[in-house]
Order: structure tokens, then sequence, then C-alpha cells
């Protein structure tokens, strides 16, 4: 993607030649939300991330956030069971502590 991952545009490279402002921010945040709702609502079988983190937010031509990196991701047919793991998945520092 050609502005790179949320990540480089917070804290890697991008960070130090521009800063994003805090409308381009909070877009970013409710265009990664509305991705997850699809994933969760809107496809026919559930899909569920499970390693949802900034450098796994690539961002468009004009910066329009796409979630990448479904390497760990799970389907199910019954979205009830999604809460259902055996074993914790995702990166250390991102993922829920309980």
């Amino acid at each position: 993607m050609p502005n790179g991952s949320l990540y480089d545009n917070l804290r890697g490279r991008k960070a130090i030649v521009q800063t994003l402002g805090w409308r381009d921010r909070a877009q970013i945040a409710l265009e990664a939300a509305q991705g997850l709702d699809y994933l969760h609502t809107g496809c026919v079988l559930p899909i569920i991330h499970r390693d949802l983190k900034s450098h796994n937010i690539l961002l468009g031509h004009d910066m329009v956030a796409k979630i990448s990196d479904f390497g760990l991701s799970k389907s199910y047919i019954n979205l009830a069971q999604s809460h259902i793991s055996v074993t914790a998945a995702g990166t250390l520092g991102y993922i829920d502590p309980e």
C-alpha cells in the first residue's frame, strides 16, 4: 500500500516526515472498526482476525484503512462459538490478557 501501515505513520519512518492529525486518526480508526464489523457480521461465514494491530492496518492512496495479515484468522459457522479457543493467538502486547 502506498502509505504503508498505520504503525509506520504513527511510530515509524513516515511519522518523522509527517504527522497524522487527530481527524485522520479518528477516520482511520472508524474505517478499521467498519472493516472488523464487516468481517464479523457482513461475511457469509464470520471471520475473527485474531491479530489486529497498527502493523496490520494498511493505508491506501487517500489514507483509506485496509485490514491485512489474515494468517491467524478463523472463520466460524456459528459466531456464538467464536470465543472458544484452546490456545492464545496473536502478538504479545496486543492480545487480551485474560
